[in-house]
C-alpha cells in the first residue's frame, strides 16, 4: 500500500467501474454491496488511504481522497458512500493511541463503520469502559469488521461534566462481533450502504481504543492536524458531486435518443434541453472547484505548519454544503427536463436523484450550515455553528 499515490489510485478506482456498473441493480435489491464488490475495493486499498505507514496505510492527501469518493460515486452512489465512510475511518488510525491503531487497522482487510453522535452510555471502570447503546445509519455495517459510537461518559449513573458545562463524551471502538446489526435500512436513496442501527451492551472498551475530537492525534503530520468533521463534510459533498456527473451523462444520453411528445425532433435539439444541461454543468463544476480550491488552500497551508482556525473549520462545511446543494438542484433541473423518461426505476436519474437527495439529508450539508456562515460574517467572526463547538471538544 506503501506504493499507493495520487493518479495510481484513481487509475485503479476507474478501473471497478465497469464491475460496480454492472452489480447496480443487485447493490440496490440486497441494500448491501455484494461481497464481490466489497473484495475489490479491499484489495484496491481505499479502505487505508488515510491511516498512517506505521500501521500499513498510504497516508494519501485529501484533495486525493476526495477525488476518490467522487470517482466511486460516479460509478454508484451506494458504493461511493461505503467508501466515503470506511475509508475516512481510517483516519483514526493516526488519532487513536498506538495500541488501538494497530489493534483495529493492523489487519490490512480492515473496514470500520459507525456514527459519531454520542448516542451511548460509557461508563468509567478500571482500564477503560464498560459501553451500552443504540445508534442509527452504521453505514457499512454489512462488511465492518469494527464498529465506533459516540458516548457520553458516565461515573456510575452520573454523566461527567467537562469545564464547559458539557457532558464529557468520546468515541468508543468495539470489533463487529461485540456488534448486533439491526434491520432498519429502508430507504429510498443510497439503499446499498446497509445503514441500519447497531447496539452494543456492557461491551468493555480499553483507553486505548477511545478518542475524542480535541485529543492532540498520535501522529503530528499535517494530514492528522486537519478538522475531522469538517474534513468527513467534505467527503460527503463528494457523493453527490460524483452522481452529478453520472446524472449529467444520463441526461446527454438520453437527450441523443427520446423523441419528445407530439414531435418529430429529439429532446437534444430543444433549446429548454440545452439551457438546462448548461445550467446543471455549471453548478456541479462550480461547486466541485470552490469545493476542492478551499480544501486545497487550506491543506497546503496546514503542510506548512499552520493549525486550522475555527472559521477555517467553518469554510469547509459552507464549501461542502455549497457543493453538495448545488449538485443536487443539478439532478433535480435533469430529471425534470428528461420528462416522463425519469420517472422510471430503469432510467439511471431516478437514481441519481434518490441517492443524491439521501446524501444530502446528512446533517454535515443541510442548509442550516448557511445560516450559521451568514451570521458569523455579520458578527465579523462571531461564534460557529453548534456542531463545529461540539466536534471541536468537551471543554
Amino acid at each position: 500500500m506503501e506504493a499507493v499515490r495520487h493518479k495510481d489510485i484513481l487509475d485503479i478506482v476507474q478501473s471497478l467501474t465497469p464491475q460496480i456498473r454492472a452489480e447496480c441493480r443487485e447493490v440496490d435489491r440486497r441494500r448491501a454491496l455484494p461481497p464481490g464488490i466489497v473484495d475489490a475495493l479491499r484489495d484496491a486499498g481505499v479502505f487505508r488511504l488515510l491511516a498512517p505507514p506505521d500501521i500499513g496505510g498510504a497516508e494519501i492527501d485529501p484533495v486525493t481522497f476526495l477525488r476518490v469518493v467522487e470517482e466511486t460515486s460516479y460509478a454508484d452512489g451506494s458504493v461511493g458512500w461505503c467508501v466515503l465512510i470506511g475509508g475516512c475511518y481510517s483516519t483514526f488510525g493516526g488519532l487513536l493511541p498506538l495500541e488501538g491503531a494497530r489493534e483495529i487497522y493492523g489487519n490490512p482487510r480492515t473496514i470500520t463503520a459507525g456514527a459519531f453522535r454520542p448516542a451511548g452510555i460509557a461508563q468509567r471502570v478500571n482500564g477503560g469502559y464498560l459501553v451500552s447503546g443504540r445508534w442509527q445509519l452504521g453505514s457499512g455495517s454489512s462488511h465492518a469488521d469494527w464498529f465506533l459510537g459516540g458516548c457520553t461518559v458516565t461515573d456510575g449513573d452520573q454523566p461527567i461534566m467537562t469545564p464547559s458545562g458539557r457532558p464529557l463524551a468520546r468515541e468508543m471502538f468495539f470489533p463487529a462481533t461485540a456488534v448486533e446489526v439491526i434491520d432498519t435500512w429502508e430507504s429510498t436513496g443510497l439503499r446499498g450502504t446497509a445503514s441500519h442501527d447497531y447496539a452494543v451492551s456492557n461491551v468493555f472498551v480499553p483507553e486505548h481504543r477511545t478518542l475524542w475530537f480535541s485529543d492532540a492525534p498520535r501522529c503530528d503530520r499535517p494530514l492528522y492536524q486537519m478538522p475531522v468533521v469538517g474534513m468527513f463534510a467534505t467527503y460527503v459533498a463528494a457523493v453527490p458531486l460524483g452522481i452529478g456527473r453520472l446524472a449529467l451523462e444520463a441526461f446527454m444520453r438520453l437527450a441523443t435518443e427520446k423523441t419528445v411528445t407530439a414531435s418529430p425532433s429529439l429532446l437534444a435539439d430543444k433549446p429548454i434541453a440545452h439551457a438546462t444541461l448548461g445550467r446543471a454543468h455549471a453548478l456541479v463544476t462550480d461547486g466541485r472547484r470552490n469545493l476542492i480550491g478551499t480544501l486545497t488552500e487550506l491543506w497546503e497551508r496546514v503542510q506548512r505548519g499552520h493549525r486550522p482556525t475555527l472559521p477555517e473549520h467553518a469554510s469547509l462545511w459552507v464549501a461542502a454544503t455549497q457543493a453538495a446543494q448545488s449538485a443536487l438542484d443539478a439532478i433535480n433541473m435533469l430529471y425534470a427536463a428528461a420528462g416522463a423518461s425519469s420517472v422510471y426505476a430503469t432510467c439511471p436519474l431516478d437514481r441519481c436523484l434518490r441517492d443524491a437527495r439521501t446524501a444530502v439529508q446528512h446533517i454535515v450539508l443541510q442548509e442550516a450550515n448557511f445560516e450559521h456562515h451568514g451570521r458569523e460574517l455579520l458578527a465579523r467572526g462571531g461564534p460557529p455553528g453548534p456542531w463545529i463547538i461540539d466536534y471541536r471538544g468537551p471543554g
